[in-house]
Order: structure tokens, then C-alpha cells, then sequence
């Protein structure tokens, strides 16, 4: 009796985890060869309120130098690609933050706008998203 109810236990708790990982996306990074005029990219991903995106956009081109990056550094992911990159993280869901923000710091051409990225829930949240690093952009391509 008692084996079978640790079988079950291991059942459940295998289902639990198996599920917590499902919603988690997985943002995998695809660099052209040369990226940034030869620097390492950064790019931060942080799952934010709605409430939080004019804020982030608001910082611009200052994003990586800004107090409210500090503030969110709890919540940020930041990876660092070069050119050629093939690279895979994982973003967990969290409770109350629906919105992923990506955020790439090109030092030539794009804008500060065009390097912030807003992703509802439903577009990321147990999504696989391909991300596609050129020489000045960021392109998010939707995953299954």
C-alpha cells in the first residue's frame, strides 16, 4: 500500500512539473554572422505588467543606463549574443506579469523604439519563438 502511494505521489508531482515547464517559452536566438558592427548584442527579457510597458518605453535608447532597469533586474533575463549566435533560454510565466518585453542594445542603426519588443501572454506564454538577430534588428518570429 504504502509503495503504491509513493508511486502516485511521484505520478503527480512529475504531472506538476511537467506542466509548470510547458508554460515556460523558450526564445531561441539565430545570429546572422556579423551583428552590432562586431559587438556582443545585449538583449534583456523581462516579463512585465501591462501596466509597465509606457514606462519601458519611455527610457528609450537609455533603457540600459536607466534606474528602472535596476528596479526590474529581478525579473530580467539578459543574454549576450554575437554574430553566428545559435543560442536557447527559457522564460518562466510569472502570476500577475502577462506582457514579455525584449529589448536589444544595437550600438548602430535601428531606434531605441524599434529594439523594444511587447508580447502579450497569449503570444509568448508555452510558445517556442524564434529570435532573429541581423546586423541592426531583432525579429521575433511566433513559435508553436
Amino acid at each position: 500500500m504504502k509503495i503504491r502511494h509513493c508511486a502516485a505521489a511521484g505520478l503527480l508531482l512529475g504531472a506538476l512539473l511537467a506542466a509548470g515547464c510547458a508554460s515556460s517559452a523558450t526564445l531561441h536566438f539565430r545570429c546572422e554572422p556579423a551583428i552590432n558592427d562586431g559587438l556582443l548584442l545585449t538583449t534583456d527579457v523581462i516579463v512585465i505588467q501591462e501596466s509597465e510597458i509606457a514606462a519601458v518605453r519611455e527610457t528609450g535608447d537609455q533603457w540600459f543606463y536607466s534606474e528602472l532597469r535596476r528596479q526590474l533586474e529581478p525579473r530580467t533575463r539578459t543574454v549576450a549574443v554575437e554574430g553566428g549566435c545559435d543560442t536557447t533560454v527559457q522564460i518562466a510565466p510569472r502570476k500577475g506579469f502577462d506582457t514579455l518585453a525584449v529589448i536589444s542594445d544595437y550600438k548602430a542603426g535601428g531606434s531605441a523604439t524599434g529594439n523594444m519588443r511587447f508580447l502579450r501572454k497569449e503570444e509568448w506564454k508555452g510558445k517556442k519563438l524564434q529570435l532573429r538577430v541581423g546586423a541592426s534588428t531583432l525579429t521575433i518570429q511566433g513559435g508553436k
